[in-house]
């Protein structure tokens, strides 16, 4: 059986995901610069509105590389003490060190932090040096669950590299494509890869984006108007196409 995790960008997406089915869910916010950690307002009312769906939440203080400061690192052990109080299943994490390997002091932490939660490895899975001495460095450490684009832009590009990561990996972690995962391409990517679970967005323009004030999506200073939330439909119809 397939698991389908929903990426949720905020508390409406994580609803959607609810009403659609979704097996789980990663939460997050701002997926335009790849996800950050949400805020406590988000952490608080998505917790009371998912009760019953089990949800890791994604600890990324800031966009950009993986490679933190010891200060960053001390916010993000602080997000996780706060999103095991709040009661959500686990975390989704990752940090690197400057020769692109993980960073296992840093992760260890940060472990520690959330000491009884499930942890997810994200994509920067995808940016280590070398992703499948990585993938030792995970199983040793006792993370249940990577996500991975094959190292590529989108996991349909790197078929390949999740195949072999699950051809080596995979009855010591659970591998989980994302990246560009849609209701026409996934089915290509579990059968090519031999996967049981990926992750996906299935967002679309809000409805409520005001086109009355805002024709063009955009403000008198060009600053972008609509966002993106994932729908129901999608949902449901990726799960349609996952169980057929």
């Amino acid at each position: 059986m397939v698991k389908f995790e929903l990426c949720a960008n905020g508390f409406q997406s994580m609803i959607n995901g609810v009403v659609g089915c979704a097996d789980c869910a990663e939460l997050c916010e701002a997926l335009v610069v790849g996800g950050i950690t949400p805020s406590h307002g988000t952490l608080f009312n998505c917790q009371n509105a998912a009760r019953h769906l089990p949800v890791r939440v994604l600890i990324r203080c800031r966009p950009g590389n993986y490679i933190y400061s010891d200060n960053e690192i001390s916010i993000m052990c602080d997000d996780i003490k706060r999103v095991k109080e709040l009661g959500y299943e686990g975390v989704v994490i990752g940090v690197l060190n400057n020769e692109g390997d993980i960073d296992v002091p840093a992760i260890k932490k940060m472990m520690a932090a959330g000491e009884g939660l499930k942890f997810t490895f994200h994509r920067a899975i995808d940016a280590c040096k070398n992703p499948l001495v990585a993938m030792e460095t995970l199983v040793r450490l006792g993370f249940d669950k990577v996500l991975t684009s094959g190292c590529k832009p989108t996991a349909y590009e790197g078929i390949e590299m999740i195949r072999r990561m699950q051809d080596m990996f995979g009855d010591s972690i659970n591998i989980m494509a994302g990246g560009g995962i849609n209701e026409n391409n996934v089915m290509q990517i579990l059968s090519a890869t031999g996967i049981k679970n990926c992750h996906a967005s299935l967002t679309s323009f809000a409805p409520d984006s005001h086109k009355d004030l805002y024709p063009n999506g955009v403000d008198s200073t060009g600053a972008e108007m609509r966002y993106i939330i994932s729908t129901v439909n999608r949902i449901k119809e990726f799960k349609e196409v996952i169980s057929s």
